[in-house]
């Protein structure tokens, strides 16, 4: 699994490296707001005798009930310095890259007939989903957003690095259990409706600001769905260079799927209304980030 991406080492040659964490800036394409998550290590993915103290919270018997051995061995990862996004992308954002370069959904081969088109692809946009999550994306079509910005889907140390920081903490918000002021979550068996508008629940807030990383919709990450190394229990997985990981749960998936170190595949032309996605993006080392500051 890549870990570093290029070009992010000509931080160190700037001043942009050495803004605290959670520096909050405009991006000046897209118009998101994104968070500073600083380089440095931190602890990723999980453990079996975390695993079973985690089955344990949610109440299972076993953890393999939850798929979470797909996430071990925890094991300490450096990522460099980079811009998260905030929230997860917006109808009313997907609206401004659909206007700009006057995109429609192609199908990709393979596609089931099934899989339809994002959420919002025009022409009127009704206020009250501006602020939804866009969703029913496929990996390509979130590629194809992350370009025009001129950002990135999150690599999955990037994603799990801004979920839970650098205490290797469960959940964003800590080791409490899920419940409904941290998310758009289902503790039960049964899946809530639909997605809230992003920011909603700023209680399960990570520790670097982002909003809505257990919960809401699945976020698309730049990688594909293979063991880390040494996974002890690897035989049998969900592996393959046509599964894209996601992250971060839904309020169609309850209570397996809100851990940070969680991980689901699924085939990279596929997608459903519970599947959107937030970008990653490594300024050029002369960005002016205090030009672009948002004060809190």
């Amino acid at each position: 699994m890549l870990c570093f991406f290029l070009g992010a080492a000509t931080l160190h040659a700037g001043s942009v490296a050495d803004l605290p964490a959670g520096f909050t800036i405009r991006h000046p394409k897209d118009g998101s707001e994104m968070v500073w998550v600083p380089a440095g290590k931190f602890r990723m993915g999980m453990n079996a005798d975390t695993a079973k103290k985690l089955a344990a919270l949610l109440g299972y018997k076993d953890y393999h009930e939850m798929a979470a051995q797909e996430s071990f061995p925890e094991r300490e990862m450096f990522v460099d310095g980079f811009f998260m996004d905030k929230h997860e992308v917006t109808i009313g954002q997907w609206k401004k890259f659909v206007d700009a370069t006057k995109w429609k959904p192609a199908k990709e081969p393979g596609q089931p007939d099934s899989t339809g088109t994002p959420t919002w692809v025009g022409p009127e946009l009704k206020p009250e989903e501006a602020k939804l999550p866009i969703a029913q994306v496929t990996w390509r079509w979130a590629k194809e957003y992350a370009g025009w910005a001129g950002k990135q889907l999150p690599t999955e140390a990037m994603w799990e690095k801004a979920a839970r920081g650098t205490d290797a903490r469960w959940f964003p918000w800590g080791n409490e259990k899920p419940t409904a002021e941290y998310g758009v979550i289902s503790m039960t068996d049964t899946s809530l409706n639909a997605p809230e508008p992003v920011g909603s629940h700023p209680k399960g807030a990570s520790p670097y600001g982002c909003m809505d990383m257990a919960g809401n919709v699945y976020e698309w990450t730049s990688e594909w769905m293979e063991p880390y190394p040494n996974n002890p229990e690897s035989e049998g997985g969900p592996w393959g260079h046509h599964f894209g990981v996601l992250r971060g749960g839904s309020f169609y998936h309850t209570r397996l799927s809100y851990h940070c170190s969680k991980r689901f595949g699924l085939e990279v032309q596929e997608t459903y209304y519970h599947v959107g996605f937030r970008c990653a993006w490594v300024p050029p080392v002369d960005f002016d980030a205090k030009k672009y500051e948002v004060k809190k």
